[in-house]
């Protein structure tokens, strides 16, 4: 960096000359931080007369302080599926796009040279918890703006993306934003469907390095099959990867990229390599190909396709929910024929990379989830969601049962309320009220689904001003709509219909193992590994006793 100090996330520099004591102050901070003695560097960006904080005080991995530094450095990401951030309801949950961003400009202000490159799949296909995706459109936009912020320079599409469809996904953003660039070589009629929102490759100049770049993306076969959207059709990859590289050779390229949108392999072992393997073992010029991952949870290693000459290529999977990031290291050998050698990592976004109090003021992507609460409220995102039948009620059409609230439960079933009023379920609403970084969360519907009574289901919560008494995750969120018990107690019809949790008489060992099975399942559409980390390791069986309520309590 010499007497240069990083001023902002699009690497500009102040250049120095200002005064012998800044210069020194400068010397100081980077000596203090290579010695480990604090990681603490503030990116500052001149906005008007105000001085705005935009980076995180956030330290380098020990593992990377250890890499000399690379003359470029690739970020790689897929498969986010709507995941923007930690939900917040359990400690400690990993990913999200503020963890991503803050590691990343940790990167860039010791002076690596890089650029963020995603393979698609930003959007989700389904909200949580059997929920449809009103809100996939929208995420999909912030998403790509954080990514712009945080210096992503390409993105592919896929599956995810065309469920949207994708010409509504490209005109939330890509319309109207040429970064990050959206790629697809073998998408058929880009210009005629999508004019400038899709090309077929994109050349990636990166600040400080001298190494020529270019990133294309191709969709395999077996995911066009998938792909629903009457606008999208896919030709042969070989037809357009043949295309694109003639056109990179033309340009210079020396570090080309595929982002593969397929996975590795689909083929019986010892029977010739289909999917990414394919592309990766025709195709040696791509000395990088990144793919889809199959598992939630990435390696820590790429796998290494060689090639005659000595030439090597790397396939990269990254798993999904954006819980990592791939931290590609390019070194230049002076070697014509092995111009390249790499060295690569992953990095779990962990809670070390939370923003620290003094970088939280004008942080661009807390500032855009913020945005994104603000939206879902002003937008009135709750009243987009429909009210289906619950089972309940279509088990009785008849009588059409509706939801009445907890209170009406106290009366008759004291020991049990007692239960639940002790209980977390019964305050889940104020925890959305109370949440910050992002505020309003109890507005959002994806929250709310699962800190209310019966959202999304006929008479269920709409809003706290209309059904106030459907607040918290209450005795019909695991029972349903309860009025017509509440008419006829005595009822064994009805008891037995809000009651398949229940013991029955004479239930065999397997029996109960099959039924409290079935309960720890039906937790476990809002008690998922993600938002309730703490579920793992027996979850169910620490946590049910703590809310199991026998009514009658002798039971």
């Amino acid at each position: 960096m010499k007497n240069n100090f990083v001023l902002s996330l699009n690497n500009r520099v102040i250049s120095n000359k200002t005064s012998v004591f800044s210069a020194l102050l400068v010397v100081s901070l980077l000596a203090a931080y290579h010695l480990g003695f604090f990681t603490k560097l503030l990116a500052q960006e001149t906005k008007g007369k105000e001085l705005v904080a935009i980076a995180s005080t956030t330290p380098i991995p020990k593992s990377l302080l250890k890499w000399e530094k690379p003359d470029l450095t690739l970020i790689l990401t897929a498969q986010q599926h709507g995941y923007l951030l930690p939900c917040g309801c359990s400690r400690p949950q990993v990913g999200g796009l503020e963890r991503r961003y803050n590691f990343i400009q940790a990167l860039k202000t010791n002076g690596w040279n890089l650029t963020a490159l995603d393979l698609g799949d930003l959007s989700q296909k389904q909200g949580p918890v059997s929920l449809p995706n009103e809100q996939g459109l929208i995420k999909y936009r912030y998403a790509m703006d954080a990514q712009k912020k945080i210096g992503y320079s390409v993105v592919g599409f896929g599956e995810y993306e065309t469920a949207l469809p994708l010409f509504n996904a490209l005109a939330e953003y890509a319309l109207n934003e040429p970064s990050p660039r959206v790629v697809s070589a073998n998408l058929l009629d880009r210009e005629k469907e999508f004019p400038d929102q899709v090309s077929a490759w994109q050349k990636v100049d990166v600040k400080g390095s001298d190494i020529k770049l270019g990133v294309t993306g191709v969709v395999s076969p077996n995911i066009a099959e998938k792909i629903k959207d009457p606008r999208v059709k896919f030709g042969p990859s070989k037809v357009a990867l043949d295309s694109v590289l003639k056109e990179m050779n033309q340009d210079n390229i020396q570090l080309k990229v595929l982002l593969y949108q397929g996975v590795l392999n689909r083929s019986p072992k010892g029977e010739p390599a289909t999917e990414a393997l394919k592309a990766a073992q025709s195709y040696p010029e791509f000395q990088i190909l990144m793919c889809l991952s199959e598992e939630d949870e990435p390696s820590s290693n790429p796998i290494t396709i060689s090639h005659e000459n000595k030439k090597q290529s790397l396939i990269i999977r990254m798993g999904t929910k954006g819980k990592y990031v791939g931290v590609l290291g390019v070194y230049k050998t002076g070697d014509p024929s092995q111009p390249f050698k790499f060295r690569y990592t992953i990095e779990q976004m962990s809670e070390d990379y939370m923003t620290t109090e003094s970088a939280k003021k004008n942080h661009p992507v807390m500032e855009l989830m913020e945005s994104y609460a603000k939206e879902l409220k002003n937008e009135n995102y709750l009243s987009r969601f429909g009210q289906g039948r619950h089972p309940v009620q279509v088990s009785s059409p008849s009588s059409n049962p509706v939801y009445v609230g907890s209170e009406k439960c106290k009366k008759c079933h004291e020991s049990a309320y007692e239960v639940w009023k002790n209980s977390t379920h019964s305050h889940a609403y104020q925890t959305l009220v109370d949440a910050k970084e992002p505020a309003l969360r109890h507005y959002d519907p994806e929250c709310i689904v699962c800190h209310t009574v019966g959202f999304g289901y006929q008479s269920g919560f709409s809003t706290f001003e209309k059904t106030p008494n459907l607040t918290n995750v209450g005795c019909e969120s695991c029972h349903g709509p309860s009025s017509e018990h509440v008419k006829k107690p005595n009822d064994e019809s009805w008891h037995k219909l809000i009651n398949p949790w229940k013991t029955v008489s004479g239930e065999t060992p397997a029996d109960k193992e099959s039924r409290l099975g079935k309960t720890d399942q039906f937790c476990q559409k809002c008690h998922d590994i993600d938002n309730d980390v703490t579920w793992t390791n027996k979850g169910f069986e620490r946590k049910w006793p703590k809310v199991a309520h026998p009514s009658p309590a002798s039971e």
